[in-house]
């Protein structure tokens, strides 16, 4: 009988998960887990986009050691200089490692900048009840402690009560290895597929068609290949093409379905058709989770041409070496971190990025010729004379260079030196003693001076001239108390977070994102929330006459650190909203509580003005607008100065009008003004 201060074999310490309960998803994906186990089976480590490069490992336990094919994956990824090497038979523990499934995938474990990764020598670890100090190797840990005394004690438990016949051999061992190292790749972006051969891809499902006996998916990687259909774009809803199967190689499809459809793109000769059969056509129907929109890596597929003889087409048949059971077919996911993100998947969607903002600027081409094309025909008609091709052409050239000057003198804005900031006398003035902001020693700067328009010195032609900028990259301390704030309704200081698939890309300066606007096809995500909100800020410099005011933006980061809060969902988490409550009413004092009556007031008298329009939810001026009604509210409101810091930025807005557009490409540079460095402490 073991002492009772020992653990059975199979009694893992507190926190640690048996293989079978993580592979048979005990536990959710995207959670961490703690495990050990020994190891059967390594992959040499890989480059990878990042710094870190990536091995894979398969280790199993007492849990399922009398089923041959069930074991663990761990997906390493390291700096080269970092990774283990364990041989075979080697025991490993792991700490705070993420579960992840892909499509149809198996579950396996992913390390994280936190994971933490103990080897110990097989042959070396001793029988208990002496610990495993003596076989300990190698610590690749970034979690910050090191293994507990029950731990490393247990092992000797876990590795010699293990049935040992899973491990295999050196020799098997070392071939497994070797086969690794020499992997044979049949990875193949579609531009360079060729007819017979068997590739796997990278693809982003653009349609999917079932036909009951087999499902078809158009798929593309956005790239070109000769040898695949043509989907031409002529214009607004005239493109046109047969659904499913364009040229005619899938009867039984084409018959079930409307024989036109508007095709969404990709044109030219970017997408492939594949014909899913057998297990893998079953799979996708009974929710995998890929279709139209996913990334997903696809194995083993049959490239060959279609039966008109003209088209490259792709087979997904059943693999007769794994059965039914094999599904060849991973979903990816584009939104995880860039350092550990398959490159293949990071360049397609660079590739994708590219695409659709040629082709965005392609269609509006053509749908700018159309509309003209319309223009002169209705010209034509009423007897107008349209302007000829020469004077379009001189027009158009005009529009450019201006608009490439506007360009150069944007650039030239954002090149700027930050100027010195003059130092403001400040008399004696009670302050906020519970708002405290970034490099308190810098002197204050008064709102005139932040909001004065800076001019740019340039010699052109040998002739120095001053230019104004549409913004300075410049920081600002202040003096300043809060006059208002928008949305009027702290309910919605947070909204649900937008993302996008481009996220992880890095930023090439000419995405909309990059310039502070919102992308149009970004998904809202309801599980995760961010702040946005804005505050009227008024100049309260001592001994001035003039108080300037300014709306600046609030954005997640600085509204952290403002509050020192994260953003969820206001209308659901009364804690937090009474946490925020309390702490914005230390930085605006009773203005919240002023809003609300403003609000209850302009209601009641709105309700015996039959047929006049409610008063607005958000203004700079709630009331009627009037200068005394704006200077009454003011009165009422009682909050203390404070110091802040503010920063003065550009963002590139849409411009229809090509003599403003200074930012090009129909945009022009907006000044706005921000938060940061600002906190709010309590007592």
């Amino acid at each position: 009988m073991a002492p009772s201060n020992q653990l059975a074999p199979d009694a893992l310490p507190p926190g640690f998960a048996t293989v079978q309960q993580i592979v048979e998803g005990d536990h959710k994906t995207g959670v961490f887990i703690n495990s050990m186990g020994v190891i059967i089976d390594v992959q040499e480590p890989r480059a990878t986009k990042g710094s870190d490069w990536k091995s894979t490992i398969r280790i199993y336990d007492k849990s399922v050691e009398d089923n041959d094919e069930s074991s663990l994956t761990i997906n390493i990824f390291l700096p080269q200089k970092d990774m283990p090497k364990p041989a075979r038979g080697d025991f490993v523990v792991l700490l705070r490692l993420k579960i992840q499934k892909r499509g149809f995938g198996d579950i396996s474990l992913l390390t994280h900048r936190e994971s933490g990764i103990y080897l110990f020598t097989g042959g070396k670890i001793p029988r208990p009840p002496a610990d495993a100090s003596p076989a300990f190797t190698l610590s690749t840990s970034r979690v910050k402690r090191a293994l507990s005394k029950a731990e490393l004690a247990h092992i000797p438990f876990s590795y010699h009560g293990l049935d040992k016949t899973r491990i295999p051999t050196e020799f098997e061992f070392e071939t497994r290895l070797i086969q690794s190292r020499n992997f044979k790749e049949k990875f193949s972006e579609l531009k360079d597929l060729k007819d017979g051969t068997f590739y796997d891809l990278l693809v982003y499902i653009v349609r999917t068609y079932d036909s009951g006996d087999k499902l078809s998916l158009w798929v593309s990687d956005f790239t070109e290949n000769q040898g695949f259909y043509h989907h031409e774009y002529k214009g607004p809803n005239t493109a046109l093409v047969q659904e499913g199967d364009p040229y005619g190689s899938c009867s039984k499809l084409t018959k079930e379905l409307p024989a036109t459809s508007s095709w969404e793109g990709p044109f030219g000769k970017r997408s492939m058709q594949v014909t899913c059969y057998d297990n893998h056509a079953e799979a996708i129907r009974n929710g995998s989770g890929a279709g139209k929109g996913h990334w997903v890596m696809l194995k083993n597929v049959q490239v060959k041409y279609g039966q008109n003889g003209a088209n490259l087409e792709g087979y997904l048949r059943g693999d007769r070496q794994y059965g039914e059971s094999k599904v060849n077919m991973v979903l990816l996911d584009s939104h995880e971190d860039p350092e550990t993100m398959d490159s293949r998947l990071y360049r397609a969607l660079e590739r994708k990025r590219a695409y659709e903002r040629s082709l965005k600027a392609q269609k509006k081409q053509i749908d700018d010729a159309a509309a003209a094309g319309q223009k002169r025909k209705s010209d034509a008609l009423t007897g107008a004379k349209p302007l000829s091709g020469a004077k379009l052409s001189r027009r158009e050239k005009r529009a450019r260079q201006k608009n490439a000057q506007n360009a150069q003198n944007a650039q030239n804005a954002q090149n700027a030196q930050n100027v010195q900031q003059p130092e403001t006398s400040v008399s004696a003035q009670k302050m906020n003693p519970q708002v405290k902001c970034e490099n308190h020693t810098k002197p204050t700067s008064p709102l005139t001076d932040v909001l004065t328009k800076a001019f740019a010195d340039l010699d052109i032609e040998g002739e120095e001239v001053k230019l104004p900028m549409p913004f300075t990259n410049l920081n600002y301390r202040v003096n300043v108390r809060v006059t208002n704030f928008s949305p009027p309704d702290i309910l919605q200081f947070a909204v649900p977070k937008k993302t996008s698939e481009y996220d992880v890309l890095e930023d090439d300066g000419d995405s909309d994102s990059s310039s502070g606007m919102e992308d149009e096809d970004a998904a809202t995500d309801f599980s995760s929330w961010e702040w946005r909100f804005a505050l009227e800020l008024e100049d309260s410099t001592p001994d001035i006459k003039q108080r300037e005011r300014v709306w600046v933006v609030v954005d997640n980061q600085s509204a952290q650190c403002l509050v020192n809060l994260d953003a969820t969902d206001l209308r659901r988490d009364a804690e937090t909203l009474d946490l925020l409550r309390q702490r914005m009413f230390l930085l605006w004092g009773n203005l919240e509580e002023k809003k609300l009556e403003q609000r209850q007031e302009a209601k009641k008298v709105n309700q015996f003005r039959k047929g006049d329009p409610p008063p607005p939810d958000s203004s700079d001026n709630e009331g009627d607008g009037k200068n005394k009604d704006k200077e009454d509210f003011d009165s009422k409101v009682s909050n203390l100065p404070f110091n802040c810091c503010i920063r003065q930025y550009g963002i590139k807005v849409r411009e229809s009008d090509p003599t403003k557009a200074d930012a090009g490409n129909n945009k022009r540079w907006e000044r706005v003004y921000g938060l940061f460095g600002t906190k709010i402490v309590e007592d």
